[in-house]
């Protein structure tokens, strides 16, 4: 990998990875589960599994990217390596975690495509000025014209993957990670002077304990950590093969976390106040984002103002995620075929256009829960058993240590190996049956 490709400093890796994380998993799915799952009862769950595991995992697979050089299917090859065992099992599996990264690609472009158009529609006074936004919403998913707006998607992220990894990703979201912070911050700001609001507020600061005792709110926490901070295998081990060995790994995933956690619970005070000031339901879905919000932004002031800005943070923050999946895949196709970028980019685009297109238009549902619940734990699972089992103890600390100014403890990989492995172990076995 030549030195022009990869993030120019510890930060370039921060933007770049923090980006990714947030993103609609943050803006739409993490205030929906709240919702779903009693307000802070579920906050707390997700709390500590960022901090308790989220934070380990990401440590884990973006030094396992760097410690090879490589994306997944080149990372977990190498790691089989260094133990002198077939490599086979370690390149099947780093397919399955591109093939992860590339299914949620697959269902993020169909909703890409609905926020593009609501941006655009807010922005001209189309979606605001509209007498009924679930009509609206409907017309947007369900026309004919759904196929073109599948393919503005993807030329919109082709065009910053062109640019490469410092020159496309890391300067596009430098950018766009502060100002979706802005904007959210000036709408929650905006909903704390709705009237009725502190009805919303109370519901957050009165939650159902029932939901906290519960296994499987614990493990729809843990997938929405998951989720919403890309450890899955693939793009985090992707960007850490992008990240100098002078870059300091433990300080960037405090970083990385804290954002995308802090981002979750602001989009929480922005939404869920919002909708309980107007009466509006908590549980529907993507109509929460499409439907319900839109009808509150026509009843307050300069509300369409506010709407635009709303989905101008949903636009940036989908289009940062969006572009990390696809680099997975894009990145996996070079390596192994020798392909151009520009190649790479453009089968990748291809590809996902059209199984979007078959596999997701009314199906997109199922396919997030079958990604947060199921898919994306597994392979975190199996990204963390590689680096935390298989690499030898002293490789790990190495490589962890690298560009780290304090000396790394050596608790960090019993956390690794019991704590975070046994974890996602337990909560899986015991919500699967």
């Amino acid at each position: 990998m030549s030195v022009k490709d990869s993030f120019s400093s510890k930060w370039g890796l921060i933007f770049a990875a923090a980006s990714t994380a947030i993103g609609l998993g943050n803006m739409w799915l993490f205030p929906y589960r709240v919702g779903e799952k009693g307000g802070v009862a579920f906050v707390i769950p997700y709390v500590v599994c960022a901090i308790a595991l989220g934070l380990i995992a990401l440590i884990g697979e973006i030094s396992v990217g760097r410690l090879t050089g490589g994306g997944p299917v080149t990372a977990f090859r190498k790691v089989l390596q260094l133990r002198n065992k077939k490599t086979s099992l370690g390149e099947a599996f780093g397919w399955i975690c591109v093939g992860v990264a590339f299914m949620q690609a697959i269902g993020y472009t169909l909703v890409f495509s609905w926020v593009i158009r609501f941006t655009l529609g807010s922005l001209t006074g189309s979606a605001f000025s509209t007498t009924n936004s679930n009509q609206y919403y409907a017309a947007i998913s369900n026309n004919e014209h759904i196929f073109f707006w599948i393919i503005v998607t993807l030329i919109t992220a082709a065009i910053t993957l062109t640019g490469g990894i410092r020159n496309g990703i890391e300067r596009c979201c430098a950018i766009m990670l502060p100002t979706i912070f802005i904007l959210i911050v000036v709408l929650a700001i905006r909903v704390a002077f709705l009237p009725n609001v502190a009805i919303g507020y109370k519901y957050l600061f009165t939650p159902d304990w029932n939901y906290l005792f519960d296994m499987k709110t614990w493990m729809v926490a843990l997938g929405q950590v998951f989720y919403s901070l890309s450890l899955r295998g693939s793009t985090m081990v992707t960007y850490g093969s992008y990240t100098k060995k002078t870059s300091d790994i433990v300080s960037s995933a405090k970083y990385i976390v804290f954002a995308d956690t802090f981002i979750s619970i602001l989009a929480t005070f922005m939404i869920i106040p919002a909708v309980f000031a107007f009466g509006k339901d908590l549980k529907n879905g993507p109509a929460l984002l499409f439907i319900t919000l839109p009808e509150i932004f026509k009843s307050i002031p300069f509300g369409q103002f506010f709407m635009f800005a709303f989905f101008l943070a949903i636009f940036f923050a989908a289009l940062t995620s969006f572009i990390g999946q696809l680099e997975v895949v894009v990145q996996a196709l070079r390596d192994k075929f020798k392909f151009p970028r520009l190649l790479a980019i453009f089968l990748v685009s291809t590809a996902t256009v059209l199984l979007c297109r078959v596999f997701v238009v009314g199906n997109i549902r199922k396919v997030i829960d079958l990604l947060s619940l199921h898919l994306i734990p597994l392979c975190g699972l199996g990204s963390a058993i590689f680096f935390f089992w298989i690499v030898p103890k002293y490789l790990v600390l190495q490589e962890i240590q690298s560009g780290h100014s304090k000396t790394v403890g050596k608790w960090i990989v019993p956390m690794g190996r019991y704590a975070l492995c046994g974890m996602i172990l337990f909560i899986y076995i015991i919500t699967s049956f």
